[in-house]
């Protein structure tokens, strides 16, 4: 490669009271694969190779230190997702860690595609991610990862990204990546032994034509997924969304619209003491044609060995055995104690009955919803189930009713904080705003049926409801406004708009003209007495004490 091709150039950057030298090389690209690979390789250790958009064939390997961030323009000044494509023309694995490294290493805002692995590889484990492998201390951040395939009767361990020998706790494999429509036998998107963070996970397989298998779109091996979304996995064989095998957790997902041809339609627990806390497990299938196995089409903790996997805070709803929407979606053999089964709503959109857990395939009647106590389930309220949405709405019986001392994480799937004193069921915590009443006399205000004075109120996203406003006796409404939104009574009574943001209710009051104090006329009131009586005379016009023409 030539000096013309490679521009090396530093950067200072000021990070508080330290000065730091940050080595930079740029790769243009006109370069080949190749010879992006031959500038990762001359790079030393804390340099950052900085890739332009384009594409770039062939097979590509990590080197510990070196971080390598695509998407960039021309001129290296700003960066376009996934601009800058890896891509291995089905010939090979696309990006590959060669050993476990010490000093994490980003690859970061690439599309790695088009891998595809007919034999077992080498290194660093011969069935891992046809899209990306990884080990100890590697990670992608900010990638699509998509059409990697798995083709040889093995066990093909995650068709976008694999890795192993990581510590789950400390090691985020995968971050904020977009991983789809890849193929494998365990683990058609991902298989992990680390973290995946707030990724989406869809439309993978292990449906391939050389091997079927299970984990439509994660397998789990002892990993954590983070603030995932799972969505529209297939599985060839059981669990069409996550697979937990080993000690694992599943916090803070959305794991939807996933379909397996065996047992499992959405989260299925293979072994022993994993954590399911503050999940939405919604509208999966299972195909299974063994009618036993309704039951598993959401939750499934079948691992004889286990007694201490915990389901907390969780919402599991309109789950399917061939396309049937089950009134029992969860499965729990027979020696799981019920202190595991915290704060979970689970029932389905046909029953006001909630759900019967299916112990030993026995159903015991057991009702779990938001409360503390198990009781009937209720309707949860999505937004929009019909168009994916699944957050809550204001009038849902979710809000508030998880246990706050088991919730993980501080943050929901849209990142916004969790209410730490009243935390709501599933992956999603909806926002509060504040209807501010501003300060008003001479008239009663009453809000969905509650008498309110001027202050700041705290009510969730959405909320909207009637007032009512009285006016003192001699006074009436001259305007009411709520935010930009000026109110038109219809009966007496006036609709607040949705609550979106912080708004004010201003309520102006203002006093009634009589027919003998109207400030508006120049001619003044005389009172006279006829027959003992006290009348007022004004602009010919005769009243009697009460305001009223005579």
């Amino acid at each position: 490669m030539n000096n013309a091709m490679r521009k090396i150039s530093m950067m200072i950057l000021s990070l508080a009271t330290s000065v730091v030298l940050v080595a930079q090389t740029q790769v243009t690209a006109d370069m080949t694969g190749t010879q992006l690979q031959n500038a990762i390789n001359a790079a030393e250790a804390g340099t950052t190779v900085y890739v332009q958009a384009g594409t770039y064939y062939g097979n590509f390997q990590m080197k510990e230190g070196v971080n390598v961030s695509g998407g960039w323009d021309e001129n290296f000044e700003s960066q376009t997702d996934y601009a800058s494509i890896l891509d291995a023309q089905e010939n090979g694995r696309v990006l590959e860690q060669p050993a476990n490294f010490t000093t994490l290493t980003v690859w970061s805002n690439f599309t790695i595609q088009n891998g595809k692995l007919t034999a077992a590889s080498s290194v660093p484990a011969a069935n891992l991610g046809a899209g990306v492998a990884l080990g100890k201390k590697g990670q992608v951040k900010h990638c699509l990862i998509q059409n990697n395939t798995f083709a040889y009767n093995g066990n093909c361990m995650g068709g976008g990204v694999g890795n192993d020998a990581v510590d789950a706790a400390t090691d985020v494999c995968a971050e904020d990546c977009w991983i789809r429509n890849n193929s494998g036998t365990h683990g058609g998107g991902v298989r992990v032994r680390g973290t995946v963070l707030n990724c989406i996970i869809e439309n993978n397989n292990t449906n391939n034509s050389v091997k079927k298998g299970p984990a439509g779109g994660v397998h789990l091996q002892s990993g954590r997924l983070v603030g995932c979304i799972v969505k529209g996995n297939y599985s060839g064989g059981d669990t069409g969304g996550v697979r937990l095998f080993g000690k694992c957790q599943l916090i803070n997902c959305l794991v939807v619209g996933n379909t397996a041809t065996g047992k499992v339609g959405g989260v299925g627990v293979e072994s022993a003491n994993s954590d399911i806390i503050g999940c939405t497990i919604v509208d999966n299938d299972q195909l299974s044609s063994n009618a036993g196995d309704n039951t598993r089409c959401g939750i499934s903790c079948g691992a004889t060995s286990d007694n201490g996997t915990k389901l907390a805070n969780n919402i599991v709803w309109g789950n399917k055995h061939n396309g049937v929407v089950q009134t029992a979606q969860i499965y729990y053999i027979s020696h799981y104690v019920a202190a595991n089964r915290v704060y979970n709503a689970i029932a389905h959109q046909n029953t006001t009955n909630g759900i019967k857990l299916s112990m030993s395939n026995d159903e015991d009647d057991t009702y779990l919803d938001g409360d503390q106590n198990e009781q009937t389930g209720r309707a949860p309220h999505f937004a929009d189930p019909a168009n994916g949405d699944y957050r809550l709405t204001w009038q849902s019986p979710m809000l508030g009713r998880a246990n706050s001392s088991i919730a993980v994480v501080t943050k929901d799937l849209d990142g916004n904080n969790r209410n730490i004193e009243g935390v709501d069921l599933g992956a999603y915590e909806l926002p509060y705003y504040t209807l501010t009443i501003a300060a008003f006399d001479h008239a009663t205000l009453t809000v969905g049926g509650e008498t309110k004075t001027a202050g700041d109120y705290s009510l969730p996203k959405g909320y909207t409801t009637t007032a009512t406003i009285e006016p003192d006796e001699n006074y009436s409404i001259t305007s009411v406004t709520c935010g930009d939104a000026i109110l038109t009574p219809e009966a007496g009574i006036y609709t607040l708009p949705a609550l979106l943001t912080d708004m004010t209710l201003t309520i102006t009051v203002q006093s009634t003209p009589t027919g003998i104090d109207d400030a508006n006329t120049a001619v003044k009131a005389v009172k006279v007495i006829r027959n003992g009586q006290l009348l007022i005379l004004r602009d010919g016009k005769e009243f009697n004490v009460l305001g009223s023409q005579l």
